[in-house]
């Protein structure tokens, strides 16, 4: 099975936690709050602050917090930060011109993707930090 990346939903969760509390907090702090290992959590705030979206202070009281409001922040902007992989790969193998698939699947293949790339782009942009953080509030526990 291939493996999945995770890094937008770890910058979706830090955001939230962020978002949820108030507050500055250390890239600990969040790291403990996703279950991850602190290094790569720190990763994921450095891109998010460099796409500022989370302000870095720094000092013993230093940390991580929203550069602007929960309202302003769209989950489509956190995954730009954060650069994921595509939804999936198109193959590179040469093609066959005797094959009528093989001769035309990847431009058949890049349209599907472009497709999926806009739906999701799309719902992305519509949902908020702040939409993320009401949907959590509102569940038990």
């Amino acid at each position: 099975m291939a493996s999945v990346n995770t890094q937008f939903s770890i910058a979706v969760h830090v955001m939230a936690a962020i978002a949820h509390h108030g507050g500055i907090f250390a890239s600990e702090v969040l790291a403990g709050s996703v279950n991850a290992n602190p290094v790569f959590v720190k990763r994921i705030l450095v891109k998010l602050s460099k796409a500022k979206l989370a302000d870095a202070t720094v000092g013993k009281s230093g940390g991580y917090g929203l550069a602007r409001s929960p309202e302003n922040i769209s989950l489509f902007d956190i995954y730009s930060a954060v650069n994921p992989p595509d939804a999936f790969g198109i193959h590179g193998y040469p093609v066959r011109r005797e094959c009528i698939v093989s001769s035309n699947i990847k431009d058949v293949m890049s349209d599907v993707l472009a497709g999926t790339h806009e739906a999701v782009h799309g719902h992305l942009r519509q949902t908020t930090l702040a939409d993320v953080v009401s949907r959590i509030r509102a569940r038990p526990g």
